[in-house]
């Protein structure tokens, strides 16, 4: 009877999606502008069609073999045996109490919905719910969407779901199947009250995190983070650039639940990072293959601000994504920020390091979120999955703006030292870099 409930509720679960999507659009304040839809479901994307590539495919391929298996706990189910055989960790833990998914019936500021990420992999789980929601990132279909049933009585198998896409390959995706990030305003019980703000790491901090409990240390940063009282919202109506807070989460629910006890600040900013940045190299893969293959015109938004030798040959999208690799549009941090977890300083030790010991991965957070601004997923299998084409471009214009004395604007932001150490660790740590790179 177990078996057939849970069934029933995943069912009725899917059910929501359509209704969830709804009522998001009709929520939000205001809609991006269009990018552009592209054919992923025909070749050569062929979305749904040829074997998938990811951490989870592979693990599900190991599930199928009998080389892996998940273990069922009462109360998390197969979360912590997931997080565990995709090295997610705990500590990347954040928490979201607006009812803005497909869990919207039961996500509540007591009963939030947690997600974990690594590079490569995010897991959403909330107390109650039918199943997991996964979604992984392959190096040419980008973002891929899976469930896992939380059922103790059957074998465990990760489900590839093309329901997600309603949203997860819209306009506030770049029209490919992605990844969103929003903040809310909320009521007291987690309905969105005032639409929401796309979050990147270009976004003001002042505008991020609502409907997301937030930990940590950050003096005055003013955030919409925590926000789940009709007092803190009048405050906040009053001053919606004042400080955000910090929480004890102790006060506002059963932690205990949770595999870990912080929704800490230090994870968010680098989520708020990396999720854009997925959809950007997922765009230009898409872009410079269709093009290649005939099966689309060649992109003809050429880039109005670039200069240099082939700064012109980038389109829009490749542009944007330099910029966004080298993080020249992201706001300053008004003060020092300090993480609640462990993610501080787990995050640092994931990624290759140069022979004077410095990495892409360092943080700084004292006036920005890395030492070294030159994102770490050049590192990741997406941006070597990137077409020749593209990669090519991209290099130039990266070498262009990081080997110049006087970089064109707006990659003038980062002083000539930062820029010369980002060339000097890149040739030591990344593979395939063109040979120019190497000239002293």
């Amino acid at each position: 009877m177990k078996t057939v409930n849970l069934q029933s509720a995943f069912l009725v679960w899917q059910s929501l999606i359509v209704a969830v999507c709804s009522l998001w659009s009709a929520t939000a304040l205001a809609q991006p502008p269009d990018e552009g839809k592209l054919p992923y479901r025909r070749q050569p994307i062929d979305y749904f069609g040829a074997a998938a590539d990811d951490p989870v495919a592979r693990l599900q391929a190991r599930l199928e073999n009998g080389e892996a298996r998940l273990e069922f706990r009462e109360g998390q189910g197969y979360l912590p045996a997931l997080l565990d055989v995709l090295k997610v960790p705990a500590s990347s833990q954040m928490l979201v109490f607006a009812k803005n998914s497909v869990n919207a019936r039961i996500i509540a500021p007591e009963n939030p919905r947690a997600l974990y990420f690594n590079d490569e992999v995010y897991v959403g789980w909330v107390p109650g719910a039918p199943a997991l929601e996964i979604s992984a990132v392959d190096p040419q279909k980008g973002a891929l969407f899976y469930t896992l049933l939380q059922q103790a009585d059957q074998p465990a198998k990760l489900v590839r779901e093309e329901s997600c896409l309603l949203c997860h390959a819209s306009t506030h995706a770049l029209q490919v199947p992605g990844h969103l990030l929003r903040s809310f305003l909320t009521d007291p019980q987690g309905n969105p009250t005032q639409g929401y703000s796309q979050i990147t790491h270009d976004s003001p901090l002042a505008q991020r995190w609502g409907g997301w409990y937030v930990t940590g240390d950050f003096g005055a940063l003013a955030h919409r983070g925590n926000l789940t009282t009709a007092v803190a919202l009048e405050e906040h109506a009053r001053r919606p650039d004042g400080p955000g807070h910090s929480v004890e989460l102790i006060k506002r629910f059963d932690i205990a639940r949770y595999p870990a006890a912080q929704s800490d600040v230090v994870a968010l900013l680098v989520h708020d990072h990396q999720l854009h940045l997925h959809n950007l190299l997922t765009r230009v893969n898409y872009e410079e293959r269709l093009q290649l293959s005939n099966n689309s015109p060649k992109p003809t938004d050429k880039n109005d601000e670039s200069s240099g030798s082939t700064g012109d040959e980038l389109t829009r999208h490749e542009e944007k994504l330099v910029r966004y690799l080298l993080f020249v549009d992201a706001p300053a941090f008004d003060n020092p920020i300090l993480g609640t977890s462990s993610f501080e300083s787990w995050f640092p030790k994931q990624g290759p390091r140069d022979k004077q010991g410095r990495s892409l991965r360092e943080f700084d957070l004292e006036t920005r979120l890395f030492r070294f601004r030159c994102s770490y997923l050049i590192h990741s299998p997406a941006f070597d999955g990137l077409p020749g084409p593209v990669k090519e471009r991209v290099y130039r214009r990266l070498w262009e703006v990081l080997s110049r004395d006087a970089p064109p604007e707006p990659y003038d932001r980062l002083p000539r030292s930062e820029r010369r150490a980002i060339v000097e660790i890149l040739r030591e740590t990344k593979p395939g870099l063109p040979e120019y790179w190497m000239a002293p």
